[in-house]
């Protein structure tokens, strides 16, 4: 008669799952690689509005210093035509006051086209901070979801480490406890059989 094989049901079996800091590896990676774009971008918007600021404050300036001039020749040629005869002098400053006139209306159309850029950037620099904050907020959000698993796996590895070593616990037991028992119930029922 053969004996077949036998193999203990309570064995080890080898541990095929990897292991949690290989699974988070990459995501980390992707994290970092996230995180650097965001600031990538931040510092990119902020040198844009930054330019953008420093452009419309230079054709401010430039704008003023051009009215300062135009009127300060309006001014000069207006003294010059009262010293000057009755007749040219009313057509000159009729003239001068239509130029003048359409000289501010033109710069009250640049100055609103300025102001109208200037608004426009502040919403652009709201909508970009909308955007930052949002990646920001979908950034912790990912960063917990991240910490969450890693924390429920490691949770998992304990709770299976405890076990298997509660079941390599029991089973030494059995291996120190059955064949003493049966020795000692052995040599009882030897003693009972031969001396009683």
């Amino acid at each position: 008669m053969k004996r077949g094989k036998f193999t203990m049901s309570w064995k080890d079996e080898p541990e095929t799952t990897q292991r949690p800091e290989t699974q988070i590896q990459p995501d980390l990676t992707e994290l970092n690689q996230t995180l650097k774009e965001i600031r990538n971008y931040q510092g990119t918007q902020i040198q844009l509005q930054s330019k953008q600021q420093i452009e419309l404050t230079e054709q401010l300036q430039q704008i003023e210093q051009a009215s300062q001039r135009v009127n300060q020749a309006f001014q000069t040629t207006l003294n010059n035509l009262e010293n000057s005869r009755e007749i040219n002098k009313r057509q000159l400053i009729e003239t001068l006051k239509g130029a003048h006139k359409q000289f501010k209306e033109q710069t009250r159309k640049i100055n609103q086209k300025t102001i109208d850029v200037l608004k426009q950037i502040n919403n652009d620099q709201k909508s970009n901070n909308e955007t930052l904050e949002n990646l920001s907020n979908n950034l912790n959000q990912t960063v917990q979801e991240m910490m969450d698993q890693v924390a429920n796996r490691l949770v998992g590895e304990i709770n299976q480490t405890h076990k298997k070593m509660s079941w390599f616990e029991i089973k030494n037991y059995l291996y120190a406890v059955i064949p003493a028992g049966l020795l000692s119930g052995l040599i009882f029922w030897l003693l009972m059989h031969f001396f009683a």
